[in-house]
């Protein structure tokens, strides 16, 4: 800009110059000025940016990549309480599993024989846990208070399905009540994770989530095929057996 500015100056004195003289020289000197202000002014102009928004596209794409990596919640985010209640809750769908359970040492006979009636009425405890804490989120309103006008309805209505999806198996034989108490803790991780894709949870929940659902539901299937691979009756010598053998 300051070498456009004095190369104009320059011109203009040279004009002055040349129309008080009216020498041929000094107007072909002008037109040397001008054509030499051109050639400098040039390459600045060439140095500028064709499109300003060139220049901020890599910092945007690098802002929306930092974004994503944040987003990206893993094991070491989830916090330690959580971890450890989380795992210890998952002992129960495993240890009760009838077959399990016949397994371990030191069960007494008649925890071993009432395993699969514990196991499904611990798993639709946990079941009506997992609902309530949706009842919980949508009173604090987490997420924002645009998303809990828009999710409110869904997270209190959603909160106690759980619990009434999982309630009619605490009566039902093991077999059909370990199928149904699975498909319950299934459905309850799916409907979590449409939550969480909207960041009603926290962005570790779901991490938490996903080994502890694929435990809980793996206990539950082991009761499932123990009830086909081991009739009602043939569990009940079983344990039956096995209380003599503690005995003697």
């Amino acid at each position: 800009m300051l070498r456009r500015l004095s190369a104009t100056l320059l011109i203009q004195v040279h004009k002055s110059q040349a129309g008080k003289s009216g020498n041929v020289s000094d107007i072909a000197t002008i037109r040397g000025a001008h054509q030499s202000a051109q050639n400098n002014t040039a390459p600045t102009a060439s140095r500028q940016p064709s499109d300003p928004t060139d220049a901020s596209a890599p910092a945007s794409q690098a802002a929306v990549a930092s974004q994503h990596r944040l987003a990206e919640a893993t094991w070491s985010d989830v916090p330690r309480p959580a971890k450890v209640l989380g795992l210890a809750g998952v002992i129960p769908f495993i240890a009760l599993a009838p077959p399990v359970a016949a397994s371990l040492p030191l069960i007494p006979a008649e925890l071993i024989q009432n395993a699969a009636l514990l196991q499904v009425a611990y798993g639709a405890s946990i079941a009506s846990f997992l609902g309530g804490i949706h009842w919980a989120l949508a009173m604090v309103e987490y997420g924002g208070k645009q998303a809990s006008i828009q999710m409110g309805t869904d997270r209190y209505v959603w909160s106690i399905t759980p619990c009434l999806m999982a309630w009619p198996a605490v009566i039902m034989a093991p077999g059909p009540a370990s199928l149904a108490i699975a498909s319950v803790l299934a459905v309850v991780h799916a409907v979590d994770g449409r939550f969480a894709t909207q960041k009603l949870f926290p962005q570790w929940y779901m991490v938490l989530r996903r080994p502890l659902s694929a435990l809980a539901i793996a206990g539950m299937l082991i009761t499932l095929v123990g009830s086909f691979v081991y009739p009602q009756a043939q569990q009940q010598q079983h344990i039956q057996d096995i209380d003599e053998d503690k005995q003697q």
